[in-house]
């Protein structure tokens, strides 16, 4: 079925692997495109066949079945990773990590991406979901995106085109391949200090969240606004809480962890606890951002 791909195709690949959460069971088909003509190769066939289709970037936010996935992962985090500075926009692919692109531009003294340096995620994936830390999100420096769409046809849209709001976009819940993006660029007055104020959100994130853990990161949406999850469920009395071998951090009430050969089952077994829990006794309806498939 793959015969035409000159890349590298695997059956009953186990994804648990290549997601930060490590669990989750094996997809029938794990490829890691070289090119634009692989990734429209197998959106045809995926459609063709109805063939279900996973886009994965850093495997971050998700977390797959212990069942697995009965179909096609395409692991664009291992490819589609250049980036350069094209006169005032930064142009990245989707397989570039954000707090690569946060240290690079301000060792060059281009300011604006110091929020991504703390986000654990690549372009893709961030532009989906629009993600966002310390006040900033990607709409913010976002200028365009270049795509695939579900038909395999190469687009482009303005930011303004995508339809980014709170942690979503218009791409979100479709089968579009982000391949780049091309981001504003704004000229700091001082390189060493933007370098200081982009260590120092680095480091206040390593403060106030675990690290080195198996986790997907946030939980819960955390709007800028409030109420926030990580205190909400501090306030119901669940960090520490443990199910199985997933525990939800004690440093921070809105992260979960796998301490060791966690299932997905309880996973979204502590998920739901957190969630109904604080509705119960809260009255607060958090909003789920990791994302089950």
């Amino acid at each position: 079925m793959f015969q035409q791909l000159a890349c590298r195709v695997e059956e009953n690949f186990s994804i648990k692997s290549i997601t930060t959460m490590a669990v989750g069971g094996a997809c029938k088909y794990y490829i890691i495109p070289q090119s634009i003509e692989d990734l429209q190769t197998v959106t045809r066939i995926s459609r063709d066949r109805g063939m279900k289709l996973l886009i994965i970037g850093n495997g971050s936010n998700i977390i797959v079945d212990d069942d697995g996935f009965d179909g096609i992962v395409l692991h664009i985090g291992k490819r589609l990773g250049e980036m350069r500075l094209e006169q005032n926009y930064l142009y990245a692919e989707a397989g570039v990590s954000l707090p690569k692109i946060a240290l690079k531009m301000a060792s060059e003294g281009k300011k604006g991406f110091e929020f991504m340096v703390s986000i654990p995620g690549t372009v893709g994936g961030a532009v989906i979901m629009n993600a966002g830390s310390a006040g900033r999100e990607m709409s913010d420096v976002l200028h365009s995106v270049t795509y695939l769409d579900e038909e395999g046809n190469l687009l482009t849209k303005s930011a303004e085109e995508c339809g980014l709001s709170f942690r979503s976009s218009g791409f979100t819940g479709t089968n579009a391949i982000i391949l780049s993006a091309q981001f504003h660029v704004e000229y700091a007055e001082d390189r060493s200090e933007l370098m200081l104020a982009t260590k120092k959100i680095a480091t206040v994130r390593k403060s106030k969240f675990p690290m080195n853990v198996k986790t997907v990161g946030s939980t819960f949406k955390s709007p800028a606004s409030g109420p926030h999850p990580g205190k909400c469920i501090e306030a119901v009395g669940l960090k520490g809480y443990r199910i199985g071998n997933v525990e939800i951090s004690p440093v921070h009430g809105n992260w979960i962890i796998n301490l060791g050969n966690a299932t997905s089952r309880d996973v979204k077994s502590i998920i739901s606890l957190m969630k109904d829990t604080v509705a119960e006794r809260l009255g607060i309806d958090m909003e789920q951002e990791v994302i089950y498939v």
